[in-house]
C-alpha cells in the first residue's frame, strides 16, 4: 500500500458538472492516487473526462465536487501555492508566439521568480537537454510541431516541478516527432519528475506508462499495473 506522504497527486471524489440547458458531467466521481516518481497514464477515447480530470488538477477548471492534492496541497484551497510543484503542458501550444526559444523557457523561470543567472543558467541546460541550444533565437511561430511540443515541455519543467501533466502531448504529431518526444518523456521519468500523461494512444500508454487508469463515459476506472 502507498504511503500517503509518498502520493503526490491525490484525487478523491472528483466530480465536473458543466451547467447548461443541459447539464454535462464530464467526470463523475474519481478516486485516484499517483505515488511520487512514477509515469502514470489515463487512457480513453476522446471526451472520456481525461482533460477536465487534467485541468482541475492544475487550478484550470473548479470542480463541482471532490478533492484534490498536489505535493500535499489542496489545488482548490492554495491554488498558487500548488501551482509552484507542478508543469502543465496542454493538448494546445501555449507558447508566446512573439518571443523566441530563448525568452519563452527564460521569462518562465523569472515569472516563478528566479534571479537573471539563476534563470539563464537554466535555460541553457534545458536548450541543451532537449537538443534546442541551436535554435535558442528561433521564434516559436516558426517551429514544426514537434519542435514546439519539445520547447512547451522545457518550459513546464522549467521552475523544477515535482509533478509533470502532459495532456495527449503526442496529439497531430508525425511517427518520428512521437517517437523522440517519448524519449524525451523517459529521460524525465529517469530524473525523477512524477508524469501524469493522458493519450487515447494505446501504443503510447503500453509503451510509457507504469500504471494506466482507463477512463470511459468519465465513469470507469481501471488501474493496471504494468513492468517498464
Amino acid at each position: 500500500m502507498t504511503n500517503s506522504q509518498d502520493r503526490i497527486v491525490n484525487i478523491q471524489g472528483l466530480r465536473k458538472v458543466y451547467p447548461g440547458k443541459t447539464p454535462v458531467e464530464a467526470v463523475k466521481g474519481i478516486d485516484l492516487t499517483v505515488p511520487r516518481g512514477e509515469l502514470f497514464g489515463l487512457l480513453g477515447p476522446n471526451g472520456a473526462g481525461k482533460t477536465t480530470t487534467i485541468s482541475v488538477c492544475t487550478t484550470r477548471s473548479l470542480p463541482t465536487a471532490g478533492s484534490v492534492t498536489v505535493a500535499g496541497i489542496d489545488v482548490f484551497a492554495h491554488p498558487a501555492e500548488a501551482r509552484r510543484f507542478m508543469g502543465v503542458v496542454t493538448q494546445f501550444n501555449t507558447l508566446d508566439r512573439q518571443c523566441t526559444v530563448w525568452e519563452n523557457i527564460y521569462f518562465h523561470c523569472r515569472y516563478y521568480g528566479w534571479k537573471h543567472a539563476q534563470a539563464a543558467a537554466r535555460t541553457r541546460e534545458l536548450l541543451d537537454l532537449f537538443k534546442l541550444a541551436e535554435r535558442e533565437k528561433t521564434f516559436v511561430k516558426t517551429l514544426s510541431g514537434g519542435l514546439a511540443q519539445r520547447v512547451q515541455i522545457a518550459r513546464a519543467i522549467a521552475h523544477d516541478p515535482q509533478v509533470l501533466f502532459l495532456d495527449e502531448p503526442s496529439a497531430g504529431l508525425d511517427p518520428q516527432s512521437r517517437l523522440a518526444l517519448w524519449d524525451i518523456i523517459r529521460t524525465l521519468r529517469e530524473r525523477g519528475i512524477t508524469i501524469v500523461l493522458t493519450t487515447h494512444y494505446m501504443e503510447e500508454a503500453d509503451t510509457l506508462c507504469e500504471r494506466v487508469a482507463i477512463i470511459d463515459t468519465a465513469r470507469s476506472w481501471c488501474a493496471i499495473h504494468r513492468p517498464i
